[in-house]
């Protein structure tokens, strides 16, 4: 088992060829986020998706309600998907510690690079995980890459995080004192508001800043489900951890430029 953050994911060169992923997460219905965005983020970058669900939810302005998948079905159907050796893995909503448990041992024998979006609530507000917020860590743990944005950021280690500074601060707590081997704290909700987004990938061996353009307007729903989804297509495709966000930040500025709206919702 593997998580480093300085080698070619899976131990292969950066190719084009298509590569096919796991992605491990909740059901909307709507498709805006979710497994579904999952899928359909993968295909516009020309990979395939393997999907394991983990929750049916219904939501409207905030979760109407979940309903978890057993944990020990969600156990084996990852271990199957994992045993077909994809070559990344990208983890979503979680539901609660059991459920991540029932992740972590499908996983047990896979050896590739694995994506964590730390999903604890929708973007409406409603929860989606009903463990404590630190909990989640322990699939942290087992990532190459955590992708909290700023608001989860804040709640992994129990103070605010508005700033660059905060989210450095924070990104920094995650790994030295949780040992989590790599952190980007995306930059989208951060103080001061600019031009420009600013993420930030923390590892051991120091904080590196990622900029890419602000796309005027709201932002679309299922932003952070892509994110993290494009960065496991990069990793999957053995590109080296900094230069695979890049890539997907690149791919998600683009294709927020070109959201459009859906019954009064901004859609990727």
């Amino acid at each position: 088992m593997t998580n480093g953050v300085d080698q070619p994911a899976g131990g292969s060169p950066p190719t084009d060829e298509p590569v096919r992923i796991l992605v491990v997460g909740g059901l909307d219905p709507g498709g805006g986020a979710g497994l579904l965005r999952d899928v359909v983020t993968a295909a516009a970058l020309g990979a395939e998706a393997h999907a394991v669900g983990t929750a049916w939810t219904e939501q409207g302005e905030g979760v109407h309600e979940v309903e978890p998948r057993a944990p020990a079905a969600i156990r084996e159907a990852v271990r199957r998907a994992a045993e077909a050796r994809p070559a990344a893995v990208k983890i979503g909503m979680a539901v609660d510690p059991a459920t991540a448990d029932a992740i972590l041992e499908g996983l047990a024998g896979y050896g590739g690079p694995v994506v964590v979006d730390p999903v604890l609530a929708t973007s409406r507000g409603g929860p989606l995980w009903s463990g404590e917020p630190r909990e989640i860590l322990r699939l942290g743990r087992r990532a190459t890459l955590l992708t909290p944005n700023a608001e989860e950021a804040g709640k992994l280690v129990g103070r605010p995080v508005s700033t660059l500074s905060d989210a450095a601060a924070a990104g920094r707590a995650v790994v030295d004192e949780q040992g989590v081997a790599a952190v980007l704290i995306k930059g989208g909700h951060l103080a001061p508001a600019a031009s420009e987004v600013t993420d930030l990938l923390v590892t051991a061996l120091g904080t590196r800043r990622l900029v890419r353009p602000r796309v005027a307007g709201p932002s679309p729903r299922g932003t952070g489900c892509a994110l993290a989804t494009a960065i496991a297509v990069e990793l999957g495709r053995g590109r080296e951890l900094a230069a695979a966000v890049e890539s997907a930040g690149l791919w998600l500025a683009g294709a927020i430029a070109a959201a459009r709206d859906v019954r009064g919702e901004r859609r990727l």
